[in-house]
């Protein structure tokens, strides 16, 4: 067996097999070289992030890939939200009323979306792993559906919404896991649960945008050029997203040991590629039948599943936000922009906790202790007969949600780093699982026509978040139990392997 060690100034060295499903096992050394102390004020800002600490060589790889990577990531992580989650600022700002959407339609709009979703998640990242280089595939997907959106201002009944929909989802399922498998390839296990988080809540920063760009396209463009005001949100989501499109052909740098990225320097993609092995990262390489098989025959995938599912489901509280606000008798302005206020919340909360979870390694008590403030929040809003400041604090609270799945990605990024095409396939697996979910929940449990008093809405939220927090203790448990397995193993590798003596001529 061919066995590399790469020693490197900020990570543990590890020695890496060129196996896809070797174990990987840690070597406690140093490079000897003493490190400089850096100043107090870039300790400081270091607290906040880690590349300010002090300018050694991989803190100026990792801003590198902050400046060019991460923040392509943000904004087509933006876009996408921002094309996913259009229609619910346009609904609540004349859609319903133009085309007679009084029934069903609004959650039927979110089912065909996530139909789409569905069907198109793993076969996008078969093509990404197999034909169809990230850097070309993702932005041309973003491309066609940014056009598919622009289309939907022309919409003249919910069924040509539907159908809309349901291919704007098919486009958009290449992106979120595709995303996190950039970051999981590219970013070390110190680094990856706060980039997660901001990655993620760059959805809330579109859910704010939106919330505000509908309010002034109603008051500003409300009846120009023939269109309404939630026909212009279409129209501008589109003319922002198609720009950003375009960047990604040439921000995304593919795998680090398959990067053709013009701004990477030659060194820099040795130093990628040795940083990688460093980090116990497998190299990319082509995905087969029996590959595949022994991704979903195995436990991590599963065990990764179930607390991903739950989180998301325990957090859809807040997505109704708006429908109690429109019954209160606010504004068509403020009911787009008083939940900006809890997107504000989520991205706080979602930096300040993966911050903590990237310092300590807390995963797993990280994750259980947002759990715990998320079933507080949806306690809550089940009592519903509370007083209205209390329920308003209830729905500002359930934002908080927002910050568990990053925590659960990065931690499954972290566990898999052993093997590439399970690194690939753990979002996406999770994906298809969370919208088929979000594909009848919604319908079951938040019936439109009982907006925005639900009967057992609440109550099955709470359920979700009992079982997140069994989840993230099963995963936890079984990576330990299958670390402490992979490690005796190799330590048996090791014995039986005879000692090679040198001699001199």
């Amino acid at each position: 067996m061919d066995v590399k060690q790469v020693p490197h100034a900020s990570e543990t060295p590890v020695t890496e097999s060129v196996s896809d499903d070797a174990p990987v096992s840690v070597v406690n050394s140093s490079d000897g070289a003493p490190k400089k102390k850096a100043p107090i004020w870039r300790r400081f800002l270091g607290l906040f992030w880690d590349t300010w600490e002090d300018d050694g060589e991989e803190n100026k790889f990792t801003r590198k890939l902050d400046y060019i990577l991460f923040s392509y990531i943000m904004l087509g992580y933006f876009i996408k939200y921002l094309d996913q989650q259009n229609y619910s600022n346009a609904f609540v700002s004349g859609m319903q009323e133009d085309l007679q959407m009084y029934g069903n339609e609004r959650n039927l709009l979110v089912t065909y979306f996530n139909i789409g979703i569905i069907i198109g998640t793993i076969p996008s990242q078969i093509v990404q792993l197999q034909w169809v280089r990230p850097s070309i595939w993702i932005p041309s997907c973003e491309l066609a559906w940014s056009f598919l959106v622009m289309a939907m201002a022309g919409a003249k009944n919910p069924k040509t919404l539907y159908a809309l929909r349901f291919f704007v989802g098919l486009l958009e399922s290449c992106s979120f896991p595709g995303y996190a498998a950039l970051l999981g390839s590219w970013y070390g296990p110190t680094q990856l649960a706060k980039r997660v988080a901001l990655f993620e809540q760059s959805s809330a920063i579109a859910s704010m945008f939106s919330g505000y760009l509908q309010a002034a396209l109603y008051t500003g463009m409300n009846g120009k050029s023939g269109l309404k005001g939630w026909q212009w949100l279409f129209i501008f989501d589109a003319i922002i997203s198609i720009p950003i499109a375009v960047w990604g052909y040439f921000a995304i740098p593919d795998h680090p040991s398959t990067t053709r990225a013009f701004w990477l320097k030659k060194k820099d993609r040795e130093y990628s590629v040795q940083r990688q092995a460093n980090m116990g990262r497998a190299p990319a390489s082509k995905l087969t039948w029996k590959k595949l098989r022994k991704i979903y025959t195995g436990w991590y995938i599963w065990a990764f599943i179930f607390p991903y599912l739950m989180v998301a489901q325990a957090g859809q509280g807040s997505g109704f936000f708006n429908l109690w606000l429109k019954t209160q008798g606010y504004s068509t302005a403020l009911v787009n922009t008083i939940p900006t206020a809890g997107n504000a919340i989520s991205v706080v909360a979602s930096l300040f906790f993966g911050t903590i979870a990237d310092k300590t390694g807390t995963r797993a008590e990280t994750c259980i202790l947002v759990c715990g403030i998320v079933i507080v929040a949806n306690i809550m809003l089940s009592i519903w007969n509370i007083p209205r400041a209390a329920l308003l604090f209830a729905f500002f609270l359930s934002y908080v949600s927002a910050a568990a799945q990053p925590l659960i990605i990065a931690w499954g990024q972290e566990a898999t780093q052993h093997n590439v095409h399970l690194r690939q396939m753990l979002v996406a697996t999770g994906n298809i699982f969370t919208y088929t979910f979000m594909a009848w929940v919604p319908l079951v449990a938040f019936p439109t026509y009982d907006a925005p008093h639900y009967k057992y809405g609440y109550q099955l939220l709470i359920m979700f978040g009992g079982l997140a927090v069994l989840g993230v203790w099963l995963f936890g448990y079984l990576d330990k139990w299958d670390r402490k397995k992979r490690a005796e193993r190799e330590e048996e590798e090791n014995d039986a392997t005879p000692a090679v003596q040198t001699t001199t001529v």
